[in-house]
């Protein structure tokens, strides 16, 4: 893990992001890069064109200071070991942060599940929740009461109905190898003792023989509460789930069983894709 960016709306939620993403980025020898993507929005565009290329360059500006002095405050606080750069475009959030993730070749995405509105994420999601969906690197989900901790004990999700994607499973365990945890697979299935399911969840083993993990298989259907209760019982410090992809049409009405997870979590959630 090389580059590490956390995506700021310069909220003080979202800077609290910022501030795990530099002692993850201290612990894996990495760099930080802080993103803000902003949209100028002029009061009558078709009486001041001149004036919103000056209010855009304004926000730019202000953004960027704004960027700098977070910057600053992490280095005053964490040391200089981790070097910083911090990005200002212009754009909707979504493709700005895409555009800028690949121009910088970043290895992880960090996001704070909410911006300036707990309460609002919680019911409708937020810009990070949206995020599942679109990024192309692994995004991890910051709740704004979690605090940094060392990653040692991590609960992976794992659907046996699907097997995961083989890029993305050889993606999720060559990160618990770069963070030195135990990977504890938690499987929930309707039959779990069904011969098919026991001998899908052998195979998982199997696959995760390289790292330390545990592997446990639990009857139900609820996703949610299920996998956040055997988080907080196995005193996880991380959460993993590997999204299915869905089809544009698809996204329109239904909530993924990640982004539900990221609007509701209590413990940082890393989607691996």
């Amino acid at each position: 893990m090389k580059t590490i960016a956390v995506a700021t709306d310069l909220t003080p939620n979202a800077n609290r992001a910022a501030h795990f993403a530099i002692q993850l980025a201290h612990a894996q020898q990495a760099s930080l890069v802080l993103i803000n993507a902003f949209h100028f929005w002029p009061t009558n565009p078709a009486e001041t064109v001149g004036d919103s290329l000056l209010g855009s360059q304004a926000i730019r500006e202000d953004n960027q200071r704004a960027l700098n002095r977070l910057s600053v405050e992490l280095h005053k606080r964490y040391g200089n070991d981790v070097p910083i750069r911090c990005v200002t475009k212009e754009g909707y959030a979504i493709p700005v942060i895409r555009e800028v993730v690949q121009a910088e070749k970043v290895d992880l995405l960090i996001m704070s599940t909410v911006g300036s509105s707990p309460q609002s994420a919680q019911l409708m999601g937020s810009m990070a929740t949206e995020m599942v969906p679109e990024t192309q690197v692994p995004l991890l989900l910051i709740p704004p009461s979690a605090e940094y901790t060392a990653i040692k004990n991590v609960v992976l999700g794992l659907d046996l109905d699907t097997p995961p994607d083989a890029v993305v499973f050889d993606t999720a365990i060559r990160f618990a190898q770069q963070v030195g945890c135990v990977l504890n697979v938690l499987c929930i299935h309707d039959k779990p003792t069904d011969a098919a399911i026991r001998s899908r969840a052998e195979h998982i083993r199997h696959l995760m023989a390289s790292i330390p993990h545990t592997l446990t298989v639990l009857p139900g259907e609820e996703v949610y509460d299920t996998l956040l209760t055997f988080a907080h019982t196995n005193k996880a410090d991380l959460i993993m789930m590997l999204p299915q992809a869905h089809g544009w049409f698809r996204r329109l009405f239904e909530e993924g069983e990640t982004q539900r997870m990221a609007r509701l979590t209590d413990i940082p959630l890393l989607a691996v894709v």
